[in-house]
């Protein structure tokens, strides 16, 4: 029988969730590592936005892992139409053993498990354990205790994981624990530094959750998120030095991009004021995101990074 006539059966299928900035793609990064060489992976990047990152940071060159992006934040929607689309097209290309989704910080995995456990998917999709990670300090902060979707991402998982628990102290352990105790979830709970999941972790039962009306995902820490993108052809090389003094001065909530310097391409991750660069061998795109609460004039910011450009460069 051809790969192309080959019945779909049983996919295990994991969502991994989490709010904006926890550490999904590192996540899924280290999962990808561990992946069993005789099994094909796929996996669904939703991002919030009309151009992504995270689809381009998970690829490689394995034969036997396939990314697939769909910008827009749109596969959460209640009506489950475009994550519809997304999965059939995916598991014919594919046919994989594992089918891993990781929704938009701004989504609601409640819809997304709704539409895969519809009866269409009965025999094809094997939904095992939702993950959702959480910053432990966070728990601080009460813009998200006061966020319907902060609090349905952790209720509707099976397993609820810490992660960057190196940066947290005594404290914030006890906040995690006390505000996991007062949720009707009953998932377990782990504790990760760097997004160190197991893999076994992605075997587990997925446990139905209590249905509610519609989720709108409408609050005001949502909303306030704002989205600027800059994308540049490959041939544009920037100062690395110089690139990295006028991103710090940037107020946002989160930088990531993949940008082409005079020290090579380059991955780009700044979140709560530390900035990190990495050179990779990923030299798809030359493009940078910017989260932010603040507005960002994006044309000023724009004029600064050509003002960067490494004249010099070949």
């Amino acid at each position: 029988m051809s790969s192309k006539s080959k019945l779909i059966l049983n996919v295990k299928t994991n969502i991994i969730t989490g709010f904006l900035g926890v550490g999904k793609t590192t996540a899924i990064t280290r999962l990808l590592s561990q992946k069993p060489q005789n099994e094909r992976w796929a996996v669904l990047v939703n991002e919030f936005g009309e151009m992504g990152i995270d689809g381009h940071l998970l690829e490689n060159n394995e034969a036997s892992l396939t990314i697939k992006q769909v910008p827009g934040g749109c596969i959460c929607c209640a009506a489950g139409l475009p994550l519809q689309v997304a999965v059939n097209q995916l598991l014919k290309q594919t046919h994989p053993d594992r089918l891993i989704i990781e929704p938009s910080g701004m989504g609601h995995p409640r819809n997304i498990i709704k539409s895969l456990t519809e009866d269409v998917y009965n025999n094809v999709i094997d939904m095992r354990a939702c993950l959702c990670l959480v910053d432990p300090r966070k728990l601080n902060d009460t813009r998200y205790l006061e966020s319907d979707l902060f609090i349905d991402q952790i209720n509707v998982a099976d397993i609820v994981v810490a992660n960057k628990t190196d940066l947290c102290n005594k404290d914030d352990k006890k906040y995690f624990d006390t505000f996991m105790s007062q949720q009707p979830s009953n998932g377990e709970t782990k504790w990760i530094e760097k997004g160190r999941l197991k893999l076994d972790w992605l075997n587990q039962p997925h446990y139905a959750f209590a249905q509610k009306d519609k989720i709108n995902g409408t609050n005001k820490l949502e909303e306030s998120f704002k989205k600027i993108t800059l994308d540049y052809s490959r041939d544009t090389v920037f100062n690395l030095d110089e690139l990295e003094k006028l991103l710090k001065t940037v107020k946002a909530e989160r930088i990531k991009g993949i940008l082409h310097t005079d020290k090579g391409y380059v991955i780009i991750n700044h979140a709560e004021g530390l900035l990190k660069t990495e050179v990779t061998s990923k030299n798809n795109i030359n493009r940078i995101e910017i989260i932010s609460i603040d507005e960002i004039d994006k044309e000023a910011l724009n004029l600064k990074m050509v003002s960067l450009l490494n004249i010099s460069a070949p």
